[in-house]
């Protein structure tokens, strides 16, 4: 080792060390370690020795190129796998290998290209489901759509969502995640009598049946499909029905929430910036010619970086998480075995040294030249072989979501501003009610 240099960082209290601090504001938190601390800033959170990285030559060496050196942490992640299991994002090693080959085909061009007439329909239906005038809360109406998309994907779209009370307990699921439930969350042993966690155990159980009898149908069935249980129980790599429920439950908790927050926040920006709103509609006006298909995802390049500008100033996956799996030096500095790393995307995508005006919304960045901003400096789906394996779905969901509904609507926020918590996920703090209105 060339240097047992400790990165600077705050100061912080006996037995909480900055947690206090972090609690309060996490992006801010963070943000100000980047400005005060450099590439490297070392804090205590809930007890973890923490190093949070913003060189994005060292991110890219953790995600990418030393990979294999960093490893998902492995407290957070066992917390992960005592709600989804053994699932892609959970596993390490040779399962990973195995779960992510045998995932990987459903997510190729040509299966995206199946699931982009489901993303429309999907759309078209949450459109006549609203009235002109009338108040709706817009991060509950666009997880409900990307829920329907997802299951429609996973399961087909013969499965009625409804009647197996899939989104009531994908909701009670989730609920524990949540920013104001999170803390409780934490600290609170999983047999403690709380309401909400006893809910969400139910849902679990609810959800496993769900599952097990859905892949229990298709075993039996004869038919060639294309969703993604199908695939699964007809992959080389065959996984028993343990593990695909466990694939299930995993898209189930990350699959939807983070498009769906994604679009959240983009109809917010969009409200607050009625030029790039103009601007997207006339993209919208002069490329379509009826529904939007999965080829005019390839013409909509404004609509794209409306998209992609959305992530960059919140991105639902604020930080990512690794530990390192040996003593190592990051940007000159010491950081022992089995530490926190942070990879904040958060602060990140708002540093003044890869992007002008970072707190402003710009989509036309996306659309210049920007090959001198580092790769790193942009990273809301991960990188390096464990990067989000529907990234393509995601992206073309958003988009086609955008197209349907931008066409026919507009909205008004019914709220001052937009303030957000980082919890598993980057989260609107309260309701974000719009009214809908016809252009």
């Amino acid at each position: 080792m060339a240097t047992q240099q400790t990165p600077p960082g705050p100061r912080g209290l006996p037995v909480v060390g900055n947690t206090h601090q972090w609690a309060r504001d996490p992006c801010s938190f963070r943000e100000r370690c980047a400005e005060q601390y450099g590439p490297v800033a070392n804090y205590e959170l809930l007890g973890w020795d923490t190093y949070m990285v913003t060189d994005p030559d060292e991110i890219e060496r953790i995600l990418v190129a030393d990979s294999d050196r960093f490893p998902k942490h492995t407290d957070s992640n066992e917390e992960l796998k005592d709600i989804v299991g053994d699932g892609l994002i959970t596993s390490e090693g040779d399962l990973w290998e195995r779960q992510r080959e045998a995932i990987q085909p459903a997510f190729y061009m040509d299966h995206i290209r199946e699931y982009a007439d489901i993303m429309v329909a999907r759309s078209e239906e949450a459109s006549q489901r609203w009235r002109a005038g009338e108040p709706m809360e817009m991060r509950a109406e666009m997880t409900r759509l990307t829920l329907e998309i997802l299951v429609d994907a996973m399961f087909g779209r013969d499965i009625d969502i409804e009647a197996r009370g899939i989104p009531e307990a994908v909701e009670a699921f989730q609920k524990p995640m949540q920013p104001s439930y999170q803390p409780i969350t934490f600290f609170a042993p999983d047999w403690t009598p709380l309401p909400f966690l006893r809910r969400a155990h139910r849902a679990h159980d609810h959800l496993h049946a769900q599952i097990d009898d859905i892949i229990e149908q298709r075993r039996r069935d004869d038919d060639d499909r294309d969703d993604l249980v199908s695939m699964l129980l007809a992959a080389d790599t065959a996984m028993d029905d343990e593990q695909i429920r466990d694939e299930m439950m995993t898209f189930l908790f990350a699959g939807h929430e983070t498009t769906a927050l994604t679009l959240t926040f983009l109809w917010d920006l969009l409200s607050r910036n009625p030029a790039a709103a103009d601007r997207l509609r006339t993209e919208l006006d002069e490329t379509l010619d009826g529904r939007p298909t999965i080829e005019d995802v390839f013409e909509l390049d404004y609509t794209k970086a409306v998209v992609k500008e959305a992530m960059r100033l919140y991105p639902p996956a604020h930080e990512i998480r690794r530990e390192p799996a040996e003593d190592v030096e990051i940007a000159g500095f010491h950081v022992p075995e089995g530490s926190l790393l942070i990879l904040p995307t958060w602060v990140m995508h708002r540093d003044e040294r890869f992007w002008d005006d970072p707190e402003q919304f710009r989509p036309v960045r996306f659309l210049d030249d920007d090959a001198d901003r580092p790769e790193f400096a942009y990273f809301p789906f991960g990188g390096g072989p464990r990067h989000c394996i529907g990234h393509r779905f995601a992206m073309t969901e958003a988009q086609l979501v955008v197209a349907t509904l931008a066409r026919e609507w507009c909205f008004d926020r019914q709220y001052d501003g937009l303030d957000v918590s980082a919890a598993v996920t980057l989260q609107p703090k309260g309701d974000v009610t719009m009214v809908p209105r016809r252009r």
